[in-house]
C-alpha cells in the first residue's frame, strides 16, 4: 500500500504540468485566433507531448547505453548519417509531424464517426465481448495492443506491396546506418496514411482515445528498439514472443541477388506472431548490412529532413503516373 500514495503523487504531478502548459502556452493561442473548437484536442495534445519528452529520454538515455555498451555495427564513416534520423525523432515525438497530421486528419475522423454512428454502429467495448476481462485494464489493454499490432503489421506488408506506397517507405529502408533514432525516419505522408488508419481502425474495434495514446506509445517505444544498433538476442523463445533488434533488423538488410526478396520478411511491428502465422518470418544469425539496392533511393543518405522529403515527394508523384514515369527514365 506504501507505493499508492507515490503513484497518485506522480499523476496529480502530471496533470498538474499538463493543466499548466495548457493554460500558459496553448489556450491563449487558440482564445486569440478564435479556435476554442479545439480546446479538447488541444489539452490532448499537450499530453502527447509531455509523452514525447519522456521516450526521447528514455531512447536518449536508457536505449543508447546498450548501443553504446553493446554495439553490433562499430563506429565508421556512415555515423554522420545518423543525425538526420535524430531531427526526424524529435520531430515526431514531441508533437511536431502529429500535430499537422492530426489537424490535417481530424476533420475526417470525426465525420466517418458521425457517419458510422448514424449507421447505428456502435464500437465494441471488450467488456461486453470478452466479459472475463471486467475492469482488468491491464487485459483489457493487452488485448486492444494486440488488435493494433495485426493492423499495423498488415499497413506495412501493404507499404511493400504497393509501388506509390514503397516510394514513400523507402525513404525509411534507405537508411545504412541503423539505429534507435531509425523508426521516426519516414515521409509526412507515410505517417499521415498509416496514422489515419490505425485511427479508425481504433476507433472501429472500440479503443478510447485515451487507451489509443498510451499503446500508441508503448508500440513506438518497442520499434524504437527493435531498430537498435545492438548485439543482443531475447533468446529463441523471446525473439518469437516480442520483436526485437536482431529479428527487424533482417527486414531492413541489404538484398542481394541471392536474397533479392529479403525484405519481405518480418513486417511485425511488435508481436512476431503475425510474420509466423502468415508465412513472413526468418530467423538466422547472419549479420547483414541495412540499406537498399537502388542508387536513387540510396541517395537518401546524406541529405537533410527538407531535401529528403522533398526528393521522396517527387518519387511518389512518379510511382502514382507511369506515363511521366517512363518519360522520365526515357531522357
Amino acid at each position: 500500500m506504501s507505493g499508492d500514495p507515490t503513484m497518485r503523487d506522480l499523476i496529480d504531478l502530471w496533470v498538474s504540468v499538463q493543466a499548466w502548459l495548457f493554460e500558459t502556452l496553448v489556450s491563449p493561442v487558440l482564445f486569440h485566433f478564435g479556435l476554442m473548437a479545439w480546446y479538447e484536442p488541444g489539452y490532448s495534445a499537450v499530453e502527447f507531448v509531455m509523452l514525447g519528452v519522456v521516450q526521447i529520454a528514455v531512447i536518449a538515455v536508457g536505449m543508447r547505453y546498450f548501443e553504446r555498451r553493446w554495439p553490433l555495427e562499430k563506429a565508421g564513416p556512415d555515423d554522420g548519417l545518423i543525425m538526420v534520423d535524430r531531427v526526424y525523432t524529435v520531430l515526431n515525438k514531441l508533437g511536431v509531424i502529429p500535430l499537422a497530421i492530426f489537424i490535417l486528419t481530424y476533420p475526417l475522423v470525426q465525420e466517418v464517426e458521425l457517419a458510422v454512428r448514424s449507421w447505428g454502429y456502435s464500437p465494441p467495448r471488450l467488456e461486453r465481448l470478452l466479459p472475463w476481462i471486467g475492469d482488468n485494464a491491464l487485459a483489457s489493454f493487452l488485448v486492444y495492443f494486440v488488435l493494433y499490432d495485426f493492423a499495423a503489421y498488415w499497413l506495412h506488408r501493404g507499404q511493400h506491396a504497393f509501388g506509390w506506397w514503397w516510394a514513400l517507405h523507402s525513404l525509411h529502408h534507405s537508411q545504412r546506418r541503423m539505429t534507435v533514432w531509425t523508426d521516426d525516419r519516414n515521409h509526412v505522408i507515410d505517417d499521415l496514411l498509416i496514422t489515419l488508419a490505425l485511427v479508425l481502425f481504433s476507433q472501429f474495434v472500440g479503443v478510447q482515445p485515451g487507451e489509443y495514446v498510451v499503446i500508441l506509445m508503448v508500440g513506438r517505444l518497442i520499434e524504437s528498439w527493435s531498430h537498435a544498433n545492438v548485439d543482443m538476442s531475447f533468446g529463441w523463445l523471446g525473439e518469437r514472443l516480442l520483436v526485437g533488434p536482431r529479428f527487424h533488423r533482417l527486414h531492413h538488410a541489404l538484398s542481394t541477388p541471392a536474397e533479392r526478396h529479403i525484405q519481405d520478411h518480418n513486417f511485425a511491428p511488435v508481436f512476431p506472431i503475425w510474420d509466423i502465422l502468415f508465412g513472413t518470418a526468418i530467423y538466422d544469425g547472419k549479420v547483414r548490412p541495412t540499406g537498399v539496392d537502388d542508387a536513387a533511393v540510396d541517395a537518401d543518405n546524406g541529405r537533410g529532413w527538407i531535401v529528403q522529403q522533398a526528393t521522396v515527394f517527387g518519387r511518389f508523384a512518379l510511382a502514382l503516373m507511369p506515363r511521366f514515369r517512363r518519360r522520365a527514365s526515357a531522357r
